[in-house]
């Protein structure tokens, strides 16, 4: 059963995620038109050079866009969630077991540095708290709770299904074997629903910040929904 989950299962889940991915990518470009840009005349107070405008009302106005977003109204789960997604992203590939598992079955690596195993666990004990973070908000904050469904709590429990069972087998709790399967099943799902779940938001939050111009963009925008 291990060699079928390790093997053509993965394989099978690998292939579904990246033609999921390149559909939703291809999906985002049919589902939002592009914007073309209206020459307007630069106000007077603006600096050729830099490239600038100075106002008094400049500060003013961006503590009053900060005061109605995230930053402001929930500035806990903006560093929370900011956090968990750095974590989640360096785990995996700086785990020094990843690294081996890669060598031995295709002598490639992630990367040529790996996490000491103290480091590793700080990183899995922060991805865990956060977790539990996002799950007790949804069961204790009414407004969260209200909107929350039976498919949002799945969600949390299979994001954290690869840390937690990875991490008991690596310590030798319970039965390894049994706890590889649970952790290489658990992230095969992942793999298999991330483009068709609310996970795709990994790929759309790039899109969004790139692509769609928004307060919370990385550029000016060149589409629109």
């Amino acid at each position: 059963m291990y060699e079928f989950i390790r093997g053509p299962m993965a394989w099978a889940c690998f292939f579904t995620f990246i033609m999921g991915m390149l559909f939703q990518i291809i999906r985002f470009f049919q589902i939002t038109e592009k914007i073309h840009p209206i020459p307007v005349k630069p106000p007077l107070n603006y600096d050729k050079e830099k490239k600038t405008t100075f106002s008094k009302e400049s500060l003013p106005q961006l503590a009053a866009r900060l005061r109605v977003s995230i930053v402001g109204v929930d500035p806990i789960m903006l560093f929370i969630t900011v956090i968990f997604h750095i974590s989640i992203f360096l785990l995996p590939i700086f785990l020094s077991e990843h690294n081996i598992i890669m060598d031995v079955l295709w002598d490639i690596s992630l990367c040529p540095f790996v996490f000491p195993e103290i480091v590793s666990d700080i990183f899995t004990g922060v991805i865990m708290v956060c977790i539990l973070f996002f799950l007790f908000r949804r069961i204790f904050l009414s407004h969260v709770r209200s909107i929350s469904t039976l498919y949002d709590y799945l969600i949390i429990f299979l994001t954290a299904a690869p840390f937690a069972t990875g991490f008991l087998a690596v310590h030798g709790f319970f039965d390894y074997r049994t706890l590889i399967i649970l952790h290489v099943l658990s992230f095969n799902l992942i793999m298999l629903t991330l483009p068709f779940s609310k996970f795709v938001h990994s790929a759309f939050f790039f899109l969004n910040r790139f692509f769609i111009g928004s307060e919370y963009s990385f550029s000016k925008g060149s589409r629109r929904w």
